[in-house]
C-alpha cells in the first residue's frame, strides 16, 4: 500500500482525519504481519504519526509565511531607496 496517495485520496482529495489515521493503523497492522489483537496499539501510533505530521505541516506553512512576511519587507524597502534615488 502507498500511505502517502491512501492518505491524500483520489485525485489529490485530502481525507479526514479519522480516515486518516484508519489507513495508517491499517498500515502499521499489514507492516507487523496482519496479528490480531493490536488494534488499538496501531490506532493509537497511527494517531501519534498523524498528529505529528500536522504539526509539521502547520510549522512549514508558518514558516513559510514567515519567509513571504519578510520578502515582502525587502522588496518594499528596495522601492523606498529606489524612490530616494530617484
Amino acid at each position: 500500500m502507498n500511505l502517502d496517495t491512501e492518505v491524500n485520496g483520489v485525485g489529490g482529495t485530502k481525507m479526514g482525519r479519522e480516515d486518516e489515521i484508519r489507513l495508517m493503523a491499517y498500515s502499521i497492522w499489514e507492516q507487523e504481519g496482519c496479528c490480531d489483537g493490536r488494534d488499538v496499539e496501531h490506532w493509537l501510533r497511527a494517531e501519534v504519526i498523524w498528529e505529528g505530521k500536522q504539526k509539521q505541516e502547520q510549522e512549514i506553512a508558518s514558516t513559510q509565511s514567515e519567509k513571504d512576511a519578510g520578502q515582502a519587507t525587502v522588496r518594499a524597502k528596495k522601492k523606498r531607496v529606489a524612490k530616494k534615488k530617484s
